[in-house]
């Protein structure tokens, strides 16, 4: 067998790229390929062959007559599909084509499985989650100032960028693009009755329209939908001079007012002209864009007042401008500094149940933590509320790993089935808010460097959160088989490999947790109040509530009154050090190989691997520091202080092992969330201080005394 035929019955973007995806992987095995084309779908002497064809009638045609009609329409379409195959001939079928574009992805991945001309061949597939999204923060009045914003200004008004990710996201079956701004309307609309409060020219206004057309047709292209997602009330300051408000009533990023914050909040609340101004902008967004699925919002960070107060101004602007456009887009309300109850009390009763949301931060800030958070029933999320009647999607936030590459297949299909078993959660968008996955200006544009796009660095973590989120039983296997494209030899290394060093982040914030991104970034142990997070800060910290860890105080007491079947510290450091020696054994495998020539992206992500390592073994020789000052704290015993600064000796070395792993191939770059420069070498020092705290303590304890 040395040439394909391909057949195709329906026209559509998603099947074209769908049938671009299986011609590259037949390519890639050697296979010539013929088609696609339709005359050759009844030629039985045509084989082998792969037809794509529509099962039954498309459900868009139905859904916009029943639109029509005032009936209610299916709020998602069928993404499900089959794939049957005997004697050459693979058929895939599937009602809308987005289940045509996900059976040919499976095509492509049977292809690289070489099952593909298996006889008895049946595939059948639906999504688990029906939502499955990236949350990226637009770098246009961002929510915090940093380099990851500065340096991808050009960047995100690049189509070619935008291209290639949104093909990137098809590729891994996600169906949700949410865009996230402060403000985003004087970017992207007009109106004539604010017109001097969009300080961009005429022509700019049309350029700027034809790139959202762009980008939004694009992802309709790919079968992704665009949410647009706003904080409350920002006003960069053209804006606020246009509406005719002082240049202190401004504010254009998190607590930037000139005079005193809550005042400002409550005189941008009460102006009537800015209520009426955010209603427009809600109008003129849906009628201009019909490209837009959906819009979401909070009565966040910038409003004053009572939750319902706050909630009633959201009603007043944002579902009043969703009214007037006629739309039937999705509604997203974030419960972020509200009250669920006062979101469904005010709003729910105003918009088509089936089109509203609640938004909730599942992990808080720290998706790499435990797979099944206990947050839900901690904070009584749902106190009062009928989730037999409220819909949610889930906000899943990555401000643990920008850095390094992350990839434990295992722990993601559990996050997933756990949201899964939700059945009043329809999905979620994962990403950050103080990172976007854009141009890669954190490497060295030298070296190995031969990529452009931070996302292709990171390419086996956007796999695993879209494919799984569709399939939680997609195997293993295909995960390391799509590593090949990137690494080569090395990938069956790299992937086991990178599987054991993921680990390591969510074990240290299970048992060192803080909830908020500016608090704690684990990859760099940095906190935004403080910088590198010491002994000392460890030693007071708190384990994540409600997963069954212990934390090291908590454990120095119970080791005196015998033990625990929790978590413990112990645990702790028995996972680091094991999977950070095993991360390590998987890139001298890799090194060893020693061939003429290695892929870039391999390259890159052995020096990855080396440094997750490295910051394994600092947490775990940091965390059994911190374990022996609380024992010479409950014991009395001084000598447990004098281990602690040996312990943290050696984590200095582990230390600069870090940086030097680090530095052959990044630079820093001053981070936005925790607002300080990301880059080990520059923290040394303090790391070397954690020596003195710890000798310090223990000169400071009672001698021969037991702490009470």
């Amino acid at each position: 067998m040395s040439m394909v035929y391909l057949v195709s019955e329906v026209r559509s973007p998603l099947v074209d790229f769908g049938f671009a995806e299986v011609r590259q992987a037949l390519e890639a095995a050697g296979l010539e390929v013929i088609g696609p084309s339709p005359g050759l779908r009844d030629d039985p002497r045509v084989t082998p062959v792969i037809v794509v064809r529509t099962a039954g009638s498309a459900n868009e045609v139905d859904a916009f007559i029943a639109g029509a009609d005032g009936r209610p329409a299916p709020t998602y379409p069928d993404e499900s599909f089959t794939i049957t195959g005997n004697g050459g001939r693979v058929v895939v079928e599937a009602v809308h084509p987005r289940g045509l574009l996900y059976g040919c992805l499976e095509v492509a991945d049977l292809v690289r499985s070489q099952s593909w001309t298996d006889e008895g061949l049946e595939v059948r597939k639906s999504p688990s989650l029906a939502v499955r999204g990236v949350k990226f923060n637009l770098p246009y009045e961002p929510y915090s100032n940093g380099d990851p914003f500065k340096e991808n200004l050009e960047t995100c008004f690049d189509l070619e960028f935008w291209r290639d990710y949104l093909d990137e996201l098809a590729r891994n079956r996600y169906n949700c693009l949410s865009l996230w701004s402060l403000h985003p309307f004087h970017l992207m609309v007009s109106s004539p009755e604010f017109r001097d409060a969009n300080p961009f020219t005429d022509e700019e206004i049309a350029d700027h329209e034809r790139f959202f057309h762009a980008l939004f047709g694009h992802a309709r292209d790919r079968g992704i939908d665009i949410y647009l997602f706003t904080w409350n009330i920002y006003l960069p300051e053209p804006v606020a001079r246009g509406l005719g408000l002082p240049a202190a009533l401004a504010n254009s990023s998190e607590g930037t007012e000139t005079i005193n914050r809550w005042d400002a909040a409550r005189a941008r609340q009460r102006a009537p002209q800015v209520s009426a101004y955010y209603e427009e902008m809600i109008y003129r967004l849906l009628i201009t864009y019909p490209e837009l699925d959906g819009i979401g919002t909070s009565g966040s960070e910038a409003m004053s007042g009572t939750g319902s107060e706050k909630e009633q101004w959201v009603v007043d602007t944002y579902l009043r401008g969703i009214e007037r456009s006629g739309r039937r887009v999705k509604f997203l309300n974030r419960t972020n500094m509200q009250s669920t109850a006062d979101i469904i009390a005010l709003a729910k009763p105003r918009i088509d149940p089936s089109r509203f949301y609640i938004s909730w931060k599942y992990s808080i800030a720290h998706c790499y933590s435990h797979p099944r958070p206990a947050f839900e029933d901690l904070q009584h999320a749902w106190d009062g509320v009928d989730l037999e009647e409220t819909q949610l999607l889930f906000t899943v936030r990555n401000d643990d790993v920008h850095t390094h590459r992350w990839g434990d297949v295992e722990y993601v299909r559990e996050y997933v089935r756990a949201i899964a078993e939700k059945n009043y959660v329809h999905g979620f968008y994962w990403g950050a808010d103080g990172y976007l996955w854009a141009r890669d200006f954190q490497h060295v544009d030298h070296g190995h460097k031969a990529w452009r796009w931070d996302f292709e660095r990171h390419r086996l973590q956007f796999q695993l959160w879209g494919r799984l989120a569709y399939d939680p039983d997609t195997a293993s296997d295909v995960f390391e088989r799509l590593a090949r494209i990137d690494h080569g030899d090395d990938a069956s290394n790299l992937y086991e490999g990178l599987r054991h060093a993921s680990r390591i982040i969510p074990a240290v914030n299970r048992l060192c947790w803080r909830d908020l991104d500016f608090q704690w970034h684990p990859e760099g142990c940095l906190t935004r109040d403080h910088g590198l997070r010491t002994v000392l800060d460890f030693l007071d910290s708190s384990p994540m509530p409600g997963v069954g860890t212990i934390g090291i105080r908590e454990f120095a007491k119970a080791e005196r009154n015998g033990g625990t079947s929790a978590e413990t510290p112990l645990d702790v450091i028995a996972l680091l050090t094991e999977e950070s020696r095993t991360a390590e054994e998987f890139a001298a495998a890799a090194e060893d190989r020693d061939p003429a020539w290695r892929e870039p992206l391999a390259a890159c992500a052995i020096l990855d691997l080396r440094a997750t390592a490295a910051l394994g073994r600092y947490y775990a020789a940091k965390i059994e520091a911190a374990l022996e000052l609380a024992r010479a704290e409950e014991r009395g015993e001084p000598g447990h202080a004098v281990r602690a600064a040996e312990l943290l000796d050696e984590a200095v070395e582990h230390w600069k092992t870090l940086g030097f792993f680090w530095s052959q191939h990044y630079r820093p770059y001053q981070m936005a969330r925790v607002d300080r420069i990301f880059g080990y070498p520059f923290y040394l020092d303090d790391v070397r201080r954690d020596v003195h705290l710890a000798r310090a303590f223990g000169d400071n304890l009672p001698q021969g005394e037991v702490t009470p």
